[in-house]
């Protein structure tokens, strides 16, 4: 079995599935998210697997996918791949979208325990980098009036780099096997992106999005790096909740069209990772608070 996670929670998974089972699984990572993503990746190795540093290019998830690829193809009698987005070519895109599709069914079942039906007017939020726990979060509710807002990783206030490909109306390119929009230069190579969160940390976005996009049934916008701190900040003390990077990214759009809404808006912010595996970037950019 081989895997490729950014945030190193598919691999992470991954790992005990393996453990499980009694296989062997090898879990492609870029050096750099292997370094930010400490927590994760001690939890990989844990659990017995292999963990394949990837030092090509940005060394961050891009690059972990490629390799893990190229891997892949030279080994695909013996071995399975396992990609923890969906991204990719068509069969994985199916098969991930497909299984994080229960993460919209349950919400169901909550929000009609909450609010005893589904409430009319609804915002799905949600962090986009490759995009699965977004497909995952809206998929039960794409014939509904809810309405869907991905928020990508916009990268350090007053830089140009971002992970945003969506928000910055980047071309159509292909990427790992697949048409979608992605940041890239004039010549069309795959452009450098950058985000403080390593699950978002992505040049691409899966087709899935791009046709959302396109038809106008989800709408994208991104959040700085220093907006997701400041949310995450603001989540963690108000709430019983320590989101990871990654969600703090949809929080900090949530607090900012909150004020707008009427009282019969229903917001709902899927936090789909907990901070312990940013503790080292959190403390180091926010120092100790109080939680």
């Amino acid at each position: 079995m081989w895997g490729i996670p950014g945030a190193g929670y598919a691999g992470k998974m991954l790992s005990m599935a393996a453990k499980k089972f009694g296989l062997k699984c090898k879990i492609f990572m870029g050096a750099k998210d292997i370094k930010r993503q400490r927590p994760n990746v001690e939890a990989i190795r844990k659990n017995g697997a292999t963990i394949v540093p990837v030092t090509t290019g940005s060394q961050t998830l891009v690059d972990a996918v490629s390799e893990c690829m190229r891997y892949w193809v030279s080994n695909c009698n013996v071995s399975a791949m396992c990609v923890g987005s969906t991204v990719g070519p068509n069969i994985f895109i199916k098969i991930c979208a497909w299984s994080t599709a229960q993460i919209s069914r349950e919400l169901i079942v909550q929000l009609k325990e909450e609010f005893g039906k589904i409430p009319r007017k609804m915002k799905l939020l949600n962090c986009v980098g490759g995009g699965s726990s977004a497909m995952g979060f809206w998929n039960e509710f794409m014939d509904t009036d809810a309405e869907f807002i991905g928020i990508e990783a916009g990268g350090p206030k007053n830089s140009k780099l971002h992970a945003a490909p969506l928000t910055n109306g980047s071309k159509i390119g292909i990427l790992h096997g697949a048409a979608q929009y992605v940041i890239q230069n004039k010549e069309g190579q795959i452009g450098s992106t950058e985000s403080i969160s390593a699950g978002l940390d992505y040049p691409g976005i899966s087709p899935l999005h791009c046709f959302l996009k396109d038809s106008k049934r989800a709408r994208y916008t991104s959040a700085t790096d220093e907006e997701a701190l400041n949310a995450h900040k603001l989540v963690s003390t108000l709430e019983n909740i320590s989101p990871s990077l990654e969600p703090s990214h949809a929080f900090a759009e949530a607090i900012r069209i909150a004020p707008r809404l009427s009282s019969s808006n229903v917001i709902i912010v899927n936090s789909c990772g907990d901070s312990l595996k940013d503790k080292d970037i959190i403390k180091s950019r926010l120092g100790d608070y109080v939680r």
